[in-house]
């Protein structure tokens, strides 16, 4: 298992051939697009996946952000 931080290194390691992964499809559209990427096509019911989170508490959020990050936590803990 491989983590990355940024998705250009998680891209440029599928297309080289290396690994799967399952992530946003918006993220890796243009490769598709460009069949430098295949979707794989699989009946998953049970996948689960985490999301983070992460915001500096000392910097300023606008009204926008605030209210993004408000409706999120609501959503992730029904």
């Amino acid at each position: 298992i491989l983590e990355f931080s940024s998705i250009n290194s998680m891209k440029t390691c599928l297309t080289s051939g290396i690994g799967i992964t399952i992530c946003p499809e918006i993220s890796i559209q243009k490769e598709i697009r460009n069949n430098d990427l295949v979707k794989l096509r699989w009946n998953i019911k049970d996948a689960k996946t985490s999301v983070l989170m992460i915001w500096h508490a000392q910097k300023w959020c606008s009204p926008l952000l605030n209210q993004f990050l408000k409706i999120s936590e609501k959503l992730m803990s029904d």
